[in-house]
């Protein structure tokens, strides 16, 4: 039951989180749900007429780069949801494996205590630390 709710939860999240995931290039992350980024305006100073409607132009380039900004940002604050999610979901499966076979190592060290006359050596933990569970 606890893995069919987690095959569940996972297939959730994958399909909230993947549908405008973003996207890793040559030039970096981009948002891939958000359109292409609105182009900047260029300002006509050739007479006052020209200026204004430059200005007006202006006004609503910041009005579209400030909803492309907000697509931006909830995107890629979806896809740190995900690669923290899916980071600690990793680590998780390591650190059980690591307690698994410390489990097991120790279940076997008791077994062949208690069928040899002679203690077996001490069980160590493996060397170096594994990252997020200090003692491994």
């Amino acid at each position: 039951m606890r893995s069919l709710i987690f095959v569940v939860a996972s297939f959730a999240f994958t399909t909230a989180f993947t549908a405008h995931a973003g996207v890793i290039g040559p030039e970096g992350w981009s948002p891939a749900g958000c359109g292409a980024m609105p182009q900047t305006p260029s300002i006509d100073s050739s007479s006052a007429d020209a200026f204004n409607k430059s200005i007006g132009t202006i006004n609503e380039w910041q009005k579209q780069l400030q909803t492309y900004h907000d697509c931006m940002v909830k995107e890629a604050n979806a896809d740190n949801a995900a690669i923290s999610q899916a980071a600690t979901a990793q680590q998780k499966r390591i650190n059980d494996a690591i307690e698994k076979v410390n489990q097991d190592a120790s279940a076997g060290r008791q077994k062949v205590e208690r069928s040899s006359s002679s203690p077996s050596p001490a069980l160590a933990p493996p060397a170096g630390t594994m990252p997020g569970n200090p003692g491994y």
